[in-house]
């Protein structure tokens, strides 16, 4: 029996052996290419890599970027620095006062009007040589004309009886001619300005003036006129008035006489 079982056992063993060696065979031809696949295969985890080149991305340092802005907001204590630059102008306006100084002091009304009423006197004093000459007069005339400026304006008296209205004189020439005129047919000339007297102010000048938009000064006074004709020594009087306005330079471009009510002086 057990050699039946042996003799079973060792037939089975060479079938399994036989059929094992039926197969090996093709399927050794067929292993070495599957051996070949998994090189194939061993080439894609280079790909693999592409991952980790994604992950460098990450480094965009554009969030470190946006914490660069904080450092603007130091710009208001900057703004709080003009403060201090206010100071230096206080003394700036300290520096007016000496241009304001460096002007020149008004004229004194008082003195211009005196200066006038003694040159217009003056016109009648000079002398005669014993050849009929006369002597200073052209002199005293010229004194006269320093007052006034090329382009003066004169308002003043008529000298013909048959004239009315006052004679409007254009220019220095014919305010010379004018002036000339006067010393040449009037004598011992006394214009006299007007005094008042009130309370405790007694025989006091009065002398009006007053600043000019362009310029200047406008100055006028009262007078009482008086002088005798040099060709028959008739003494005439009236009341009167002088208007001048003095142009920024101090010569006269305005001129106005007024002598009203004139009378003959007779003796009683």
């Amino acid at each position: 029996m057990r050699r039946l079982i042996v003799i079973f056992v060792s037939i089975l063993i060479t079938l399994l052996a036989l059929e094992f060696q039926a197969q090996t065979p093709p399927a050794q031809t067929q292993k070495p290419p599957q051996t070949q696949a998994p090189p194939a295969q061993t080439q894609k985890p280079p790909q693999t890599q592409t991952p980790p080149a994604q992950t460098q991305k990450p480094q965009t340092p554009t969030p470190p970027a946006q914490t660069q802005k904080p450092p603007q907001t130091p710009t208001p204590p900057a703004a709080q620095t003009p403060p201090p630059a206010q100071t230096p102008p206080p003394p700036a306006p300290q520096t007016p006062p000496p241009a304001a100084a460096a002007k020149p002091p008004a004229p004194d009304p008082l003195q211009l009007a005196e200066d006038w009423m003694v040159r217009w006197n003056n016109l009648s004093n000079y002398s005669l040589s014993f050849e009929g000459k006369e002597v200073g007069r052209e002199e005293l005339v010229n004194k006269m004309m320093e007052l006034y400026a090329p382009d003066v304006v004169a308002e003043v008296p008529p000298h013909d009886d048959e004239q009315i209205g006052p004679v409007i004189l254009r220019g220095s020439e014919l305010v010379r001619k004018w002036i000339d005129r006067i010393s040449r047919t009037q004598v011992r000339l006394l214009y006299i300005q007007r005094r008042q007297t009130k309370r405790q102010f007694e025989g006091t000048k009065l002398v009006y003036s007053t600043p000019l938009p362009w310029g200047g000064v406008g100055i006028s006074w009262e007078i009482i006129a008086a002088w005798s004709r040099r060709e028959d020594r008739r003494k005439f009087t009236g009341p009167g008035s002088v208007f001048l306005q003095y142009n920024a330079a101090g010569k006269i471009d305005r001129l106005r006489l007024y002598v009203g009510e004139i009378s003959e002086v007779t003796a009683l």
